[in-house]
């Protein structure tokens, strides 16, 4: 069930194209397509946790760190959103992909990790997938450089979210609370940076009210949910190796919907994507495998 429920976690988030370019397309800027995409998903957070009356951490200075980590959070989803207009979603998704590594390289240079061959494999290959996706066509149709910097922005910043969970040394392990504090201060930042901007807009359709709906069912709350129980049953490695589903929902998603390019070039800079996360994720336990007394590898 931890790797049905990994995979189910990066598939669903694979589709946040699928939901969020159909509402820009008609006529809903980026900040306010996150805002309600967070709002929605902080009310049906709330729904699941006020029955267990578990909506407070045991330790108040939780809040406030989470208060903090919460500005990256919000900023990598808005430049996700704002690469689609810049890029093919499955390029960009791909390349926010990058994330785990530019995680790896964090803990490399401010925590202490070793820098090991399999890190320095992992950046080759995902330089490697960057520049193949960036001439995914003769001509660059549909890909720009202002997208490949969002995309790598939309990267930085998740990285940086993450790095900020782990350097923010939480109390609180329950992941279904962190959770709800995340999207209820990414859904308060994401407000304000629309009424900033003049970029909040109301809902005009009962279809984009729907939309909206599901894409904070699908793509934030469940595919929390499944990352969450799939972490507690298989470990944050696997779960983040996995991950990989979700540049392939994105791509499948963006060729069969949305009638974006399907290359050999895509592919191979996808593949080479993945295979840098997989490196990157999986590389650190390889030396401490050895072989079991029937020739197989140790579980």
């Amino acid at each position: 069930m931890g790797f049905f429920y990994s995979l189910l976690a990066a598939a669903t988030f694979g589709l946040t194209p699928f939901f969020s370019i159909p509402l820009m397309r008609s006529g809903l800027s980026p900040q306010s397509v996150l805002f309600y995409r967070f709002l929605t998903a902080t009310v049906i957070m709330a729904l699941i946790l006020l029955p267990r009356r578990r909506l407070l951490p045991p330790c108040r200075s939780d809040i406030a760190k989470l208060a903090g980590v919460s500005l990256m959070y919000m900023l990598a989803a808005l430049t996700f959103f704002w690469s689609f207009a810049y890029l093919p979603s499955g390029v960009a998704a791909t390349i926010h992909f990058l994330y785990p590594v530019m995680v790896m390289l964090f803990m490399v240079f401010f925590f202490g990790e070793r820098f090991s061959p399999s890190t320095a494999l992992g950046v080759l290959l995902a330089l490697g997938g960057v520049f193949l996706l960036g001439n995914a066509s003769p001509d660059n149709r549909g890909i720009t450089d202002t997208g490949l910097l969002l995309a790598l922005l939309s990267a930085l910043c998740n990285a940086l979210y993450i790095t900020g969970i782990f350097a923010a040394r939480l109390r609180c392990k329950d992941g279904l609370i962190i959770t709800f504090w995340l999207l209820l201060f990414s859904t308060l930042t994401s407000l304000g940076n629309a009424l900033v901007t003049d970029n909040l807009q109301w809902l005009q359709s009962r279809w984009q009210v729907e939309q909206i709906c599901l894409q904070a069912l699908v793509t934030a709350v469940i595919s929390n949910l499944a990352l969450v129980l799939a972490v507690q049953r298989i470990g944050s490695t696997l779960a983040s190796v996995l991950g990989a589903t979700e540049p392939l929902t994105a791509v499948l998603a963006g060729i069969l919907v949305f009638e974006e390019a399907s290359t050999l070039t895509v592919w191979c800079g996808v593949a080479l994507v993945c295979l840098s996360v997989a490196v990157v994720m999986l590389g650190p336990q390889w030396p401490r495998r050895s072989p079991a007394p029937d020739g197989g590898a140790q579980s």
